[in-house]
């Protein structure tokens, strides 16, 4: 389903030395999708989304490691999203995507999606917005406890994946069993099925560096987004798609309410609920929302507005 994957150097005017920054592309169709990756987070949690959509006929999706994670460099220093922002532009301008691309990201992916927005609107189709915020992100105190236990407490890698899984999806979904009967074939519950999804991923990238994961730490931190600019991203007349959760333990459901009053998004989607990673919790939910969302906002007539009978792909693991 990969049509090309590889890297390209980007940052050329910003630093000395240029950084590597790896890259899949989905699909051949006439609209184009960039989906931005969170925290620590291989590009691959993204590819179920992108294979959905090749299916359509009517997508190109690119996937990419932010810098810091995955097959991308992970450069000494602290991040700012600002600068994983320009880091993506300029992997747009290296494929020759500088107009009609849809973006779609996800909590420190939608993050960077709001720098990238802000700094070229002009390039944009449409932006999706998934479990993520404007404001300086404070972590809550579930995912500050959970964090400490990983680093101090469980050492064995099992028990560190549980108490992941226990932070980014509620408990009452992983104890069910798999709404679709294939996964149920294989899977006895959401949590069987989550795990293995997470090591199949992580599986398909490379550790990330201390010290990357650090960079991005401090980029998710340090994220501020003013209402002045979310008013002026309203005003540009972008079609926007806000997603979250009821139950989000790592990025408050408030900071999707907010960016709601402030952009005023074409459409907002609540899933009831629902923790951080709603794409995996909710697959076909999500992809035909997000597929209804792209449609809409597509520069194309001949895309449909309502998703097309595709039997959704397998779902991927958490990010922030």
């Amino acid at each position: 389903m990969i049509t090309e994957k590889g890297h390209v150097h980007v940052a050329h005017k910003r630093q000395r030395t240029p950084t590597k920054i790896y890259y899949e592309k989905y699909g051949s169709g006439p609209e184009r999708v960039l989906f931005v990756m969170g925290l620590s987070a291989p590009c691959q949690a993204w590819d179920f989304q992108a294979k959905f959509l090749a299916q359509t006929g009517k997508y190109t999706s690119i996937l990419f490691d932010n810098r810091g994670n995955g097959h991308s460099d992970s450069p000494l220093g602290l991040y700012t999203t600002s600068q994983l922002a320009a880091d993506a532009l300029d992997l747009l301008d290296e494929v020759g995507w500088t107009s009609q691309v849809h973006l779609v990201g996800i909590s420190m992916g939608g993050m960077i999606s709001l720098e990238m927005v802000d700094a070229d609107r002009a390039r944009f189709q449409s932006l999706t917005l998934t479990s993520t915020s404007a404001r300086r992100f404070l972590p809550t105190w579930t995912a500050v406890s959970t964090f400490a236990k990983i680093a101090l407490y469980y050492r064995e890698p099992r028990d560190q994946i549980n108490a992941v899984m226990k932070l980014v999806y509620p408990e009452v979904w992983l104890d069910q069993a798999p709404a679709d009967p294939t996964h149920a074939q294989k899977h006895e519950t959401n949590r069987e099925m989550a795990i293995m999804n997470f090591i199949t991923h992580m599986g398909q990238s490379r550790l990330q560096p201390l010290h990357g994961n650090a960079g991005q730490v401090s980029a998710v931190f340090r994220h501020h987004f003013s209402d002045a600019r979310l008013l002026k991203l309203r005003r540009s007349g972008l079609p926007i798609l806000v997603v979250t959760g009821t139950h989000d333990n790592l990025v408050p459901p408030a900071s999707s309410f907010h960016l709601k009053r402030m952009l005023q998004p074409r459409r907002f989607e609540l899933f009831e609920g629902s923790g951080h990673d709603i794409p995996e919790e909710q697959t076909e939910r999500y992809n035909i929302v997000l597929l209804e969302h792209l449609a809409s906002s597509s520069s194309s007539p001949s895309i449909p507005a309502t998703a097309p009978t595709i039997t959704p792909t397998l779902p991927r693991e958490a990010k922030l």
